[in-house]
């Protein structure tokens, strides 16, 4: 019997990958040069089904990037004057916070506790940017829509937003217009093997990388724009990825029904916990909590995820502070529903 990952990334991939993986190769699509016109017809068709699959709007450009974390570097070395504010519950949203610090941006930091909603009334008015993460990848916590349109309402006019969508894109329905930098790698959500990024930009965006004129770095953002608008890419890309995003995004569903499967499928999770005493939720506000990202607390860590391993599943280790009394169980869309229904059983039998 074959293990089961539901380690939040990597994870379980699309189960349609090895057969794509062979559709790929056997198409040539591998050996082509990226500023051929076979890639970038390759790239046009990505990233309209993207469009048409995730609600993007046209007015927004999407670039390939090597990864999210190549997005916490972008946004300070090419769209930021000074300041940048970012609000965080958790350890990824700290390390982007870090990242941008490090590259000379002065970072105002707005930490917020896991069970508490992101403080919309603390916007600072110094800020270029206000930088926050959909779904924090190392406690469980999710950003909904409603708040971050609350934030955008707040917002000072000269202010962007910054999403860290990585645990969310592919999984949830996102509002794109409520934000003007939207990142996330492909290996959560997307259900792909690791090695790509995704960057979704507003006009807004791109109006400030013109205003600062930044093209000192080799993936400078406006060397990234003029090369996406062309269908190239600022650096010899991840073809085959690009290949299995286009194809697993057009075989399947809208961003609506995966979103309404896979709450429920977390609302069937949550109705075993409430029953269970030997497990509880790290993020006690329902409403706080991913759909994607499922992070239990438990006095052992380590005795359940081997438990589970003589199962044949892999469980999450906790992250940052939580490492030591949490698990974290992906509830990504290539998770097969009778997987995830197994590890619902054997949950309930704890």
């Amino acid at each position: 019997m074959k293990q089961t990952s539901f380690y939040p990334g990597p994870s379980t991939i699309h189960p349609s990958i090895p057969s794509l993986v062979k559709d790929a190769y056997d198409t040539g699509i591998l050996s082509v040069n990226h500023r051929s016109s076979d890639f970038m017809e390759l790239s046009f068709a990505a990233k309209s089904q993207l469009r048409s699959q995730l609600n993007v709007p046209d007015e927004y450009d999407v670039i390939f990037i090597s990864s999210a974390t190549e997005a916490w570097e972008i946004l300070p070395q090419s769209l930021t004057s000074k300041t940048s504010q970012h609000f965080f519950n958790g350890a990824f949203g700290l390390k982007w916070a870090y990242t941008t610090e490090n590259l000379g941006v002065e970072v105002i930091k707005s930490p917020f506790d896991a069970n508490e909603s992101l403080p919309t009334d603390q916007i600072n008015s110094l800020a270029d940017w206000l930088c926050v993460t959909a779904c924090e990848t190392s406690n469980g916590t999710m950003v909904d829509q409603n708040v971050l349109q609350e934030l955008f309402s707040r917002r000072l006019p000269h202010q962007l937003i910054a999403v860290d969508a990585t645990s969310a894109l592919g999984g949830v329905i996102l509002n794109f217009q409520l934000a003007d930098y939207w990142f996330a790698s492909c290996q959560k959500c997307l259900g792909l093997p690791a090695g790509l990024g995704l960057l979704i930009v507003s006009p807004a965006a791109i109006e400030r990388g013109l205003l600062l004129g930044e093209r000192s770095h080799y993936n400078s953002f406006l060397k990234l724009v003029e090369n996406a608008r062309k269908e190239q890419t600022h650096y010899t890309p991840n073809v085959l990825n690009i290949y299995l995003l286009w194809r697993t995004l057009a075989s399947g569903p809208s961003i609506e029904v995966t979103d309404r499967r896979l709450r429920d499928r977390m609302a069937r999770l949550n109705s075993i916990i409430q029953s269970n005493g030997a497990l509880d939720w790290l993020v006690s506000d329902a409403y706080l909590r991913s759909p994607t990202v499922i992070t239990l607390k438990i006095s052992d860590p380590m005795e359940l995820k081997e438990r589970a391993l003589t199962q044949k599943m892999i469980l999450g280790n906790g992250y940052g502070e939580w490492k030591e009394n949490t698990v974290r169980i992906a509830n990504f869309p290539a998770m097969g529903d009778i997987q995830f229904q197994i590890f619902m059983e054997w949950i309930s039998n704890l």
